[in-house]
């Protein structure tokens, strides 16, 4: 099959993310827009756009992070540019740091679960955002 086991870009760089996450257990690595989304659970914890690995935080861990001078992920519609708060850069510098990159990464899934727990149908969040239905008369 044409194509077929050419890597994309990026892969190699999702490939040493997921060794690195492997004592996290049972992850799913997958596509995501240009890059890749990483779940556990079900739940996606963190995401590798732009060949920059982003996790999902917490106020805590979004605190940590922006002190060692992370940024939240960020894009550029035609429009505005919008800032995704929930999801902040790991610094490069951390990659190489199995324990620290390990240590966050649970944090991040912890974070990524409360959010879903916080989403789940009859919640006020999910409540607050769903479509008005249509009652018929």
């Amino acid at each position: 099959m044409p194509g077929r086991g050419r890597e994309r870009p990026g892969d190699e760089f999702s490939g040493y993310v997921a060794e690195m996450l492997a004592p996290l257990g049972a992850v799913r690595v997958g596509r995501l827009f240009s890059g890749h989304g990483f779940k556990r659970d079900g739940v996606q914890f963190a995401m590798i756009i732009r060949g920059t690995l982003y996790l999902r935080v917490d106020a805590g861990l979004a605190e940590e992070l922006s002190a060692l001078g992370a940024q939240p992920f960020a894009y550029k519609t035609k429009l505005r540019s919008v800032t995704v708060g929930s999801y902040y850069a790991v610094p490069e510098d951390r990659l190489d740091e199995p324990e620290t990159l390990l240590a966050w990464a649970r944090r991040a899934v912890a974070a990524a679960h409360a959010n879903a727990a916080r989403a789940k149908p009859g919640s006020a969040k999910s409540i607050r955002h769903a479509a008005p239905r249509k009652t018929e008369l």
